[in-house]
């Protein structure tokens, strides 16, 4: 299956977040549309908070539209049928304009959304530099040395990842935006740097089960930080951030966890 048809099978579906099993199989494997099935859903979600621009000249545009020259009959009396086709022509351009309008919106929108992104990405990047695996563990950690052991190893660091989403959520409701930033740059190194390339080389013997929960995991902290983002915007950035690196996590320990099972 191709990501020409992937894609447009996608933007054509309702449940866009639940694609068919085909779809699914080509989203497993394919990193580039798993990423643009990311942000189709987090723009379908975004649709009905979209602001509506407040306008004093709606109904003067209205009624401007709906008793123009194109629609005034000056000859005998209509009859039934064209009466109503020329209402059915009035609805129908009230709708174009309407639709117009929102398809406008929507692209602002994104665009200032990926404009914000990009942004946020140049001036988080030098920060995430700073952080390493050991300065995670050290400040979030329980003070005794990581286990040498693979699977006790990945268990503990899930463990960090679990205290690193509760401290989120708790600066989120009561800190500021570089407390919380500080936080989703960790948790993506301890990710990046700790989780998955564990997870790549744990044996096979008694590791799928061991996988799947630590992805089920980041499923959750991706849907807090998604819904932590819709209700502060002004954090809103670095909580994408986190979702979005949850997501990653979560797609690719699923693939692993099917391939040890």
């Amino acid at each position: 299956m191709k990501c020409k048809f992937v894609r447009h099978t996608l933007l054509g579906s309702a449940t866009t977040a639940r694609p068919s099993p085909l779809v699914a199989d080509h989203l497993a494997r394919c990193a580039a549309c798993r990423e643009w099935q990311r942000q189709l859903v987090r723009v379908e979600r975004l649709v009905p908070e979209l602001p509506v621009p407040p306008s004093d000249a709606k109904a003067e545009c209205l009624h401007a539209v709906l008793h123009s020259e194109a629609f005034v009959h000056s000859g005998p009396p209509e009859l039934g049928w064209r009466r109503r086709e020329r209402a059915l022509r009035k609805v129908a351009i009230t709708f174009a304009m309407a639709a117009g309008l929102l398809f406008f919106a929507l692209i602002w929108f994104a665009w200032q959304q990926q404009r914000d992104q990009t942004r946020f990405a140049a001036t988080t990047h030098q920060a995430k530099a700073h952080y390493t695996l050991d300065h995670v563990i050290d400040q979030h950690g329980d003070g005794k040395p990581l286990p040498a052991e693979p699977r006790q190893r990945i268990e503990r660091l899930a463990v960090v990842a679990e205290k690193i989403q509760g401290a989120t959520k708790e600066r989120v409701l009561n800190g500021t935006v570089p407390e919380v930033t500080v936080l989703t740059d960790q948790f993506e190194v301890l990710l990046v740097q700790g989780i998955l390339p564990l997870a790549r080389v744990l044996p096979a013997a008694e590791s799928s089960e061991l996988l799947a929960g630590i992805a089920e995991q980041l499923s959750r902290t991706e849907s807090m930080a998604n819904q932590l983002a819709r209700q502060r915007s002004d954090v809103a950035n670095p909580l994408q951030e986190m979702a979005k690196v949850a997501h990653n996590g979560h797609v690719e320990l699923r693939e692993l966890a099917r391939g040890k099972a």
